[in-house]
């Protein structure tokens, strides 16, 4: 055979090599590729059901300690049937939202499904499965909207009553019962976190209400907060709702040291807290410039209707005791000048007035840890003593009476 023919057959022996090696990375790419593809969706969480006839659209929201974030939506209209993907490398809180249901919260990971079914039953239209942790919060919302179910029949009685004649002795009864549904369901919740402090349910146990109450306090059930806090940490320290959760116990409990301090500090026999605040007139005023004599201290706002309604009581004292050397310091927590300046002239509220104008933002109002619950009262003492203090202005005369009657403290 002639070099030349076998130089030619030689090279498109090559080429045909190099064309297959070609083609097999191409194939393996793909095949590769297509691998990841399933592989990344298999690893997401499925959030699929199907709904009864509506045409509206049901959003799916991820739910964190200060937002409320829709992450995806489905129009139900076709089928009915509707299914979210979503990544979350952790356990995450996600809700289910339509106009006409109530929210579903469900808890989800990748690699996790759950699926919804709804069905007619009014006080719960749904059927959920999934995973044992996303189980233990939809088992709770279900016995919570049962509940609520329950209060809305005696909301309904109640209206369906008001012409009865033996209306009073209903509207005690079901005053009863609502009574009864809530403390029983207060109960429920405790014994749910308490047996489930390292799930994220209980996060949402300790957090949430029952119609427009809370069922935890914050400071008076801190031990609850505590308990699901310290199980949480040890289960899964970086989880994003635990971090979050954990950074609500630290500042409920610096809250409640805070609480403490304050009580101590602000405690009858303490020193009053020394401030200085404009009074009306420009210069500055505090308690420090009435030592010698009995002062009141009268937190108040010229915006508040409670606050107007006890300037008179003020007015009285005053009047009263201002010829044993009685004085009042009136601080205002307004903002506006005008208001609170004919607040006084109209309601001729006595003594030295003062505002910085700030009001709730003024640091008086958060060094005596008023909380803008007004009106208040501290009774200072000659010796610049805190004698008592109160938002009970019943009260007020009796520890007038009584500072008056003290012995002379030498």
């Amino acid at each position: 055979m002639p070099m030349k023919h076998r130089d030619m057959i030689k090279q498109s022996d090559m080429n045909n090599n190099t064309n297959r090696i070609l083609l097999a990375l191409i194939l393996s790419v793909f095949i590769l590729g297509a691998c990841d593809q399933k592989s990344e969706k298999d690893t997401r969480a499925v959030i699929e059901g199907d709904y009864l006839p509506f045409d509206e659209y049901i959003f799916l929201n991820r739910v964190t300690a200060n937002n409320v974030k829709i992450v995806d939506s489905a129009m139900l209209a076709d089928g009915q049937k509707f299914q979210f993907n979503v990544r979350s490398e952790e356990e995450a809180i996600f809700r289910l939202s339509h106009k006409e249901l109530f929210p579903l919260m469900v808890i989800v990971k990748n690699g996790d499904t759950v699926r919804v079914k709804q069905t007619n039953d009014k006080a719960w239209p749904y059927k959920v499965s999934g995973s044992e942790e996303c189980m233990l919060l939809v088992d709770y919302l279900e016995r919570l909207n049962r509940d609520h179910y329950n209060i809305d029949s005696l909301a309904e009685i109640f209206h369906q009553s008001q012409g009865h004649p033996e209306f009073m002795r209903i509207r005690e009864e079901l005053n009863d019962q609502f009574i009864q549904i809530h403390e029983e369901h207060k109960e429920y919740a405790r014994e749910f976190v308490t047996a489930h402090p390292s799930s994220l349910a209980s996060i949402v146990v300790v957090n949430g209400f029952f119609k427009e109450f809370a069922l935890f306090h914050q400071h008076d059930d801190f031990n609850y907060y505590e308990v699901i806090d310290e199980a949480l940490m040890e289960r899964m320290p970086t989880n994003k709702h635990v971090v979050d959760f954990h950074l609500q116990v630290d500042n409920i409990r610096a809250a409640k040291e805070y609480e403490f301090e304050a009580k101590m500090r602000l405690s009858p026999g303490r020193l009053v807290p020394e401030f200085e605040i404009p009074a009306n007139d420009g210069k500055m005023v505090g308690p420090q410039n009435f030592k010698g004599g009995v002062l009141l201290i009268y937190f108040w706002s010229a915006a508040d209707a409670k606050s107007r309604q006890i300037n008179p009581v003020i007015k009285a004292a005053y009047d009263q005791f201002n010829k044993y050397g009685f004085n009042v310091l009136a601080i205002s927590f307004d903002k506006d000048a005008s208001i609170w300046k004919n607040a006084i002239k109209l309601d001729e509220l006595p003594g030295v007035h003062a505002s910085d104008l700030k009001g709730a933002g003024s640091p008086v109002q958060k060094l005596f840890n008023l909380k803008m619950q007004l009106p208040a009262y501290f009774l200072i003492d000659p010796k610049g003593r805190i004698f008592d203090h109160d938002k009970d202005f019943s009260k007020l005369q009796e520890s007038m009476i009584e500072i008056y009657q003290q012995k002379p403290d030498y």
